[in-house]
């Protein structure tokens, strides 16, 4: 009987040993095959890039002329350099604004005396993302400083004319009507 019983418990280990071999033990870690890589596209990281570079060069832009601005949710920064009078600027509005505009190195490519003042209605009309947000925190008579990050403004474009890709704009504006 110890003999069978001896043979009946190596056959068993030995039966056991084999199933063993078809099916790993769980480890409680995923096997390569079954993860997917999840593939990065280039054009997202290259314009992540050029957002980074972006505010790393508005930064930079700050702390030379030691401005000091407030930020919004979508990057537009600002400061009211002269309080206007009356209820802010709404949606539908007409707005009249005198306005410089600058590109990051200072030069200066847009003036409302060149260029006569610009005339919008807010948020109903194709001026740039940045302006409608920006007017929308002032009222009549407010003057203020703007820095609108490229995709606010003139994006991957440009505007045809002076301000290239991805260029970021400074303004000082000052709302007429």
């Amino acid at each position: 009987m110890k003999k069978t019983l001896s043979v009946f418990c190596i056959f068993l280990s030995v039966f056991c040993v084999l199933l063993s071999c078809n099916n790993p033990p769980p480890t409680g870690v995923i096997q390569n095959s079954t993860i997917k890589k999840e593939e990065v596209n280039p054009f997202i990281l290259g314009n992540q890039k050029i957002l980074e570079l972006e505010n790393e060069n508005i930064e930079l832009f700050l702390k030379r002329y030691k401005w000091s601005m407030r930020q919004t949710n979508t990057g537009l920064r600002y400061e009211i350099t002269n309080k206007g009078a009356g209820k802010n600027i709404e949606i539908g509005e007409t707005v009249i604004l005198e306005y410089r505009t600058f590109l990051l190195n200072g030069e200066e490519i847009y003036n409302s005396n060149d260029g006569g003042v610009r005339l919008f209605t807010v948020e109903k009309s194709e001026e740039i993302a940045g302006l409608h947000e920006a007017v929308q925190l002032m009222n009549k008579g407010t003057e203020a400083r703007l820095i609108i990050p490229s995709y606010l403004a003139y994006g991957a474009s440009g505007d045809g004319n002076k301000i290239k890709p991805y260029q970021t704009i400074v303004m000082k504006v000052r709302v007429v009507k």
